[in-house]
């Protein structure tokens, strides 16, 4: 009965998508693109125009997500770290900060192992302790991410949202189970890329940062629409009420039920804006 509504109020809201959340790597940047495509851009802002929400949701920081929709960067909610942090008008309107010890201790169980480099994440900031300088300039030259190198975790000056570790993806699997398991019960992981593993906080994830970002914007699940490809837009694909999976997905999401299937954003988003019609214009 509960997924008989949320079918029929999907269907019902169809011409009044009021949100859409948007995973970055492997959907709308395509074959490890680190830039929107101009047409992405366009069509984002004429969402904008019609009044209907956009929302990055990415494992990848706020500052990082700003240079990235730089054209409409104030325009935007940008759902961070995998929905730890979210951002409107540039302040953090949720925010789930990891207990300092058990930031800690992840972080030392990462940096322990020879196979894998740490991320610990502040609301707006990248921390590291690189033990291989082109680790380093991928997360600088390439991800772009504000990077700040510290000598130990205990020297990060702020919260801590996020504890993500970084490895050949022929060994992410390997470390993501030992790991996993010394942390069972006390953490969740998520696998956010080829080479990325994220440790978050029992309960949350995209879906539910999306859950609570509804809440407070009045928008009902029927009324939202998802994109995504990897094991970290499961929750939020599954708590929308129109969820689109990439057809270059990870292997283990083709489980997810209900989700049309699609080749690019840009194309569904022009047939979205098509059926949205109803929205008119802001201005």
């Amino acid at each position: 009965l509960v997924l008989a509504a949320k079918t029929y109020a999907a269907l019902r809201d169809m011409n009044e998508i009021k949100l859409i959340a948007c995973d970055l790597d492997g959907t709308l940047l395509l074959h490890g693109a680190q830039a929107c495509t101009r047409k992405a851009l366009e069509l984002i802002g004429e969402l904008c125009d019609r009044g209907i929400y956009f929302v990055p949701a990415s494992g990848r920081q706020y500052p990082n997500l700003r240079r990235l929709f730089a054209p409409v960067a104030d325009r935007l909610i940008y759902l961070c770290e995998n929905g730890a942090v979210v951002i409107k008008d540039d302040r953090a309107v949720i925010k789930r900060e990891f207990p300092w010890e058990l930031a800690m201790e992840a972080s030392h169980a990462v940096l322990e192992r020879e196979d894998c480099e740490v991320l610990i994440s502040g609301e707006r900031t990248s921390y590291i302790i690189p033990k291989k300088d082109s680790y380093r300039r991928l997360l600088v030259e390439t991800v772009k991410n504000d990077v700040v190198v510290v000598k130990e975790p205990e020297e990060i000056p702020e919260p801590i949202v996020k504890v993500s570790f970084y490895t050949d993806p022929k060994d992410r699997d390997i470390a993501g189970k030992a790991l996993g398991g010394q942390f069972a019960g006390r953490l969740s992981q998520v696998v956010s890329g080829l080479e990325w593993i994220d440790f978050t906080l029992p309960g949350s994830g995209k879906g539910s940062a999306l859950a609570e970002l509804g809440k407070k914007l009045g928008i009902l699940p029927g009324q939202m629409a998802a994109f995504g490809d990897n094991e970290n837009d499961r929750t939020m694909l599954e708590y929308v009420g129109h969820p689109y999976l990439m057809r270059e997905c990870n292997p283990s999401m083709e489980n997810l039920k209900y989700a049309a299937r699609c080749a690019t954003v840009e194309e569904e988003l022009e047939n979205l804006l098509k059926k949205c019609n109803g929205n008119k214009k802001v201005g």
